[in-house]
């Protein structure tokens, strides 16, 4: 991040100081993407959350931490959208290994079946959770995607 010319983003990553797995990342990590002007987008996904049914609560919960730490304009959502589709099958083509894109050392291991998402119909409520946590209307509408429009317009133009 510190090579950067340009505002980074964690498009998928939880505080390690809420929920201790290999995935999520430490408050050293989302200063240095604050300080390149980046954004840290909130995952739905319930390991990294530390909820068993993660809901709009716990992804504003996250959210409320990060802008905490390092301020709203640095807080946005990556939200991960989980289904099966008969016919689709979006694992990577030819041999295919779940260990080495989920490996145990980080956290994965036998819990990666009780994987679970933030339901989309919670997404609705994602808006009203974060100003239960305090945020008012404006700076929530900057974590719902405000702050990842700025950033995309400073990187492309």
């Amino acid at each position: 991040m510190a090579a950067s010319a340009a505002p980074v983003i964690f498009s998928h990553a939880n505080p390690l100081a809420l929920v201790a797995h290999g995935r999520n990342i430490s408050d050293a990590q989302i200063r240095a993407c604050a300080a390149t002007g980046g954004v840290v987008c909130i995952s739905g996904v319930s390991a990294f959350l530390g909820s068993a049914a993660p809901n709009a609560a716990d992804v504003a919960r996250h959210a409320a931490y990060v802008a905490a730490l390092v301020g709203v304009a640095h807080v946005g959502l990556g939200l991960d959208i989980g289904f099966s589709e008969p016919g689709l099958d979006d694992r990577p083509p030819g041999r295919f290994d779940p260990g080495y894109w989920w490996p145990a050392a980080a956290g994965y291991g036998a819990a990666l079946g009780g994987i679970r998402y933030t339901p989309v119909q919670a997404w609705g409520q994602i808006l009203l959770a974060l100003q239960a946590e305090g945020f008012s209307a404006a700076d929530a509408a900057l974590v719902m995607g405000g702050n990842m429009r700025r950033v995309a317009a400073q990187v492309w133009g």
